[in-house]
């Protein structure tokens, strides 16, 4: 009696090569065994399906090679199993093979979930490091030092009725020649006037 070929044996035993070795020749040899496969199984819905979840997987194989996720290799080998699950000479139900399908599925999906955390770390880990930006620094306020003049002239403004000298050298604390030099200057210029004897307004 002639024994039954197993169409699923090239496909297990290119993925344990590319388990073994991830290159992009166990990569395309693994690929095109799915690829392969798909064609002799056209009638076969389940496993085109399972054929369709796997073969973007070599895609990423193929482009992230050794920093791939781990989950990857473990998906391919679970979509092999359900293969051959499926493939059996005493076919499951539909409902088991519903259920197989839907299992691996999630399973695509937990792995689609890994591979974009996997993404986010390689690309922040080789971003470019951001330029730190220079904190600035606080403005200084530039304080305007005020001539014995100008506070003369300020305190004898803020009193509207008048204020004397004896007043304006406690306040100021300038000598007694000085303020009445600036009261002098500061008469003659008009800023203020005098309102009594000694004692100085603004003008």
């Amino acid at each position: 009696m002639k024994q039954k070929v197993d169409v699923l044996e090239p496909l297990k035993a290119s993925l344990l090569t590319l388990d073994w070795e991830i290159s992009p020749e166990t990569i395309g040899k693994f690929e095109k065994e799915l690829v392969g496969l798909k064609e002799k199984l056209p009638k076969d819905p389940y496993s085109k399906k399972l054929i369709e979840l796997s073969l973007p997987i070599c895609n990423y194989l193929r482009v992230r090679k050794g920093s791939a996720s781990p989950a990857s290799m473990q998906f391919l080998h679970a979509a092999t199993r359900t293969l051959h699950y499926l493939r059996q000479r005493r076919q499951p139900a539909v409902a088991e093979r519903k259920k197989a399908i839907k299992n691996l599925i999630g399973k695509f999906g937990d792995l689609m979930a890994d591979v974009k955390k996997i993404n986010m770390v390689v690309a922040k880990a080789t971003a470019a490091p951001k330029q730190k930006v220079p904190a600035k620094k606080p403005a200084v306020r530039t304080i305007r030092r005020q001539s014995p003049t100008d506070v003369v002239l300020k305190i004898i403004k803020r009193h509207n009725k008048g204020i004397d000298i004896p007043t304006l050298k406690k306040i100021t604390g300038l000598p007694d020649n000085s303020i009445r030099s600036i009261l002098y200057r500061a008469g003659k210029e008009g800023k203020i006037k005098r309102i009594s004897r000694g004692v100085y307004a603004s003008a």
